[in-house]
């Protein structure tokens, strides 16, 4: 599904480096990047495929928690020795199989806008793209990017809507039960974690501010937001049953997101 992009593919920053609480256990340390899915090859891999298969090369991969174990694997992956890769400060990249892979380290307790701070000198000019670690989906990123240079704003997302953890019921005003729906779609857009943005971003960007909390924000309050509705395959796997569903999924469908050929 490679695409042409012009003048050049954005660079695709991907945010992995937090301590991920939520899918683990006291006897669980494995950090969601490398948790293996189904096929046994990493999370972080899958998520890697993922994009590359839009014909997207440049990487800047934020990491904290574990962050050597992650070095290790794309090393391991893309077949690269450790002496192979330049080096800086608090960053390694490496060029293989087409890819540039560059890991910016920042500690596990760093905030997300300090991450993108630090990633901010290894962008390629223009436009970058911005993720996390721990999605995967079906979404046709050509359509963001087209949605995102059509307008002056500071950053589009992709919004996607999810289906309720729980049952509704249907209820006259006496509370009369005339019906159940089963975990219906909600109807509340939600953001799916792809984003297009503009390096006018990066201004808004503060080690005491909160991406999601903060920035994102106060950038809408400007009127500087945009999205395109995402109505296809959108798995987030941000806890121990996201990656059960996951594994019943592949059982069932194979894999359903978009993957390298």
């Amino acid at each position: 599904m490679s695409r042409s992009w012009l003048p050049h593919p954005p660079t695709v920053v991907l945010l992995c480096g937090g301590l991920g609480l939520r899918q683990r256990s006291e006897s669980d340390d494995l950090p969601k990047p490398l948790r293996p899915l189904p096929d046994g090859r990493a999370l972080l891999l899958h998520v890697l495929d993922y994009y590359r298969s839009f014909g997207l090369d440049d990487f800047v991969v934020c990491v904290g928690y574990a962050a050597h174990a992650v070095e290790e694997l794309l090393l391991d992956e893309f077949r690269v020795s450790r002496h192979e890769a330049e080096t800086g400060p608090d960053w390694r990249r490496f060029t293989a199989d087409g890819a540039r892979i560059t890991l910016v380290d920042n500690g596990p307790e760093a905030e997300k806008c300090v991450r993108l701070q630090a990633a901010a000198g290894h962008l390629r000019p223009g436009p970058f793209l911005l993720g996390y670690g721990d999605v995967l989906s079906d979404f046709d990123l050509q359509n963001l990017m087209d949605r995102h240079t059509g307008s002056s704003a500071a950053l589009t997302l992709v919004a996607t809507r999810v289906r309720s953890r729980y049952g509704e019921l249907k209820v006259t005003p006496d509370l009369t039960v005339t019906g159940f729906e089963e975990k219906p779609l909600q109807a509340a857009l939600i953001s799916a974690g792809y984003f297009a943005c503009s390096p006018k971003v990066l201004d808004f960007l503060a080690p005491e501010l909160g991406l999601e909390e903060d920035v994102l924000p106060a950038l809408a309050e400007r009127g500087e937001v945009n999205a395109v509705e995402h109505e296809g395959l959108w798995l987030p796997l941000d806890t121990y049953k996201d990656f059960l569903d996951a594994e019943a999924m592949v059982a069932k469908e194979g894999f359903p997101w978009l993957t390298l050929v």
